[in-house]
């Protein structure tokens, strides 16, 4: 279940799933080497505090640690990305005002 603002659908930007995981955000990268990057992200919404966890997934890598550095620039500016279109949208909110008009 979306959290309260949260966005309902995933989104492909730059090559990165990314998706709302509870108040943070998941980013995950479409080819390989896969990685799945999760951030924090300010109380409003609008920036990213920090890169809380990197994982690989999968193991396709020959430099497992240089591509993890590598791609977490890549996968920050693939969820600024989301957060400017999540903004725009209007989240959840936004989604359902727009749902009851069309309706």
């Amino acid at each position: 279940m979306a959290s309260s603002g949260a966005a309902i659908m995933k989104r492909i930007i730059k090559g990165f799933e990314v998706d709302w995981a509870s108040e943070r955000v998941f980013a995950e990268q479409q080819t390989a080497p896969n990685y799945g990057y999760l951030f924090e992200v300010s109380a409003d919404r609008k920036r990213i505090v920090r890169c809380a966890h990197i994982s690989a997934i999968g193991g396709d890598s020959d430099n497992p640690d240089g591509d993890a550095e590598r791609l977490e620039k890549d996968a920050r500016q693939a969820v600024e990305e989301f957060l400017g279109c999540e903004r725009e949208s209007g989240g959840l909110l936004g989604w359902w005002r727009r749902r009851k008009k069309i309706a």
